[in-house]
């Protein structure tokens, strides 16, 4: 069909599908080579693309909370007579749990002094024959120990832990069933097995840093209980001081006993053996329908502005 013909096309304001159906079929060979350009490029980007491996572990609030919110509960109204503020009980320690993994104060008390920034920052692959990190030399050099990233302010060559914190923040994801309480950590690394060791020293550190938290509490609360028993005589305040002391032992010893202080697991992190991203043929095969609508769109356009400079 003669070029001229398809001016039509461009000149009405109701769509002839027919006649736009013609006019790409004599485009046909400009759309099959773009096309074609378009899906291989979209297969080498998939082939460029590492994989990204995920390890996950699905964590159940240890016993510890249970007994923990049956003593505050149980002594909360004479603690805020004596002056002590305990939790309300409006969030549990699970909840608190899952903001402080999110937190910028955890990540850097306990996950960064107990990785290699380099292994955060700076990874480009990792050799599944012989389990070698290679690093991105435009960033760390490995043999020098040092970064060289060309940076300007606010970054600075070596990452600072703000920076470190979005990438954290980017690759980690913990998320609470509201119904059964259970909690689902997960974090993304291109080597399988940085993936589930970073998961255990953030399974380990929430509940190292709670523990902690509580004990200090605890033993505050030990001190302040007994100064306020030596200046009372009312029996029954000395009583329910002896039975707030008791909770607080009872608080010590839980955090002395069990590793799991917070989060028991179910299933424990492990090394993925299969990739978790990216899908190449999801990438090969979008990157191959977006060339042939693109390559659609930019001849209807050429067409349209050749058919309006000729009228002008």
């Amino acid at each position: 069909m003669n070029q001229n013909n398809y001016k039509d096309i461009f000149n009405t304001e109701e769509v002839d599908l027919k006649m736009v159906f013609y006019f790409f079929w004599d485009k046909k060979l400009i759309i099959s080579y773009f096309t074609i350009f378009a899906a291989v490029i979209s297969v080498l980007y998939a082939l460029y693309l590492p994989n990204i491996y995920k390890s996950s572990a699905l964590l159940s609030p240890s016993s510890i909370e249970k007994n923990l919110t049956n003593k505050l509960s149980a002594f909360s109204s004479v603690a805020s007579f004596t002056g002590i503020n305990l939790p309300s009980g409006q969030a549990t320690k699970t909840q608190e749990a899952v903001y402080r993994i999110n937190s910028f104060d955890f990540f850097n008390e306990y996950f960064l002094p107990n990785i290699q920034l380099e292994d955060l920052m700076a990874i480009k692959k990792w050799n599944v024959n012989d389990n070698i990190i290679t690093y991105d030399s435009d960033f760390y050099i490995q043999e020098k120990n040092q970064w060289v990233r060309d940076v300007s302010y606010p970054l600075t060559a070596r990452p600072s832990a703000q920076e470190a914190y979005r990438k954290y923040k980017n690759i980690m994801n913990v998320s609470i069933d509201d119904e059964t309480s259970f909690v689902t950590i997960s974090i993304e690394s291109l080597s399988p097995i940085l993936a589930k060791n970073w998961l255990d020293i953030i399974i380990s550190g929430i509940n190292l840093s709670m523990r902690n938290e509580d004990t200090e509490l605890a033993l505050n609360s030990i001190e302040y209980l007994k100064e306020q028993a030596q200046i009372t005589n009312i029996q029954s305040i000395k009583e329910s001081i002896s039975g707030l002391m008791e909770s607080q032992l009872h608080t010590l010893m839980l955090a002395s006993s069990s590793k799991d202080y917070i989060f028991t697991p179910i299933e424990s992190p492990i090394v993925p053996e299969l990739k978790s991203a990216p899908n190449r043929a999801f990438i090969s095969i979008f990157g191959t329908i977006l060339g042939f609508i693109a390559s659609l769109v930019c001849l209807f356009s050429m067409g349209y502005i050749k058919n309006e400079t000729r009228q002008s």
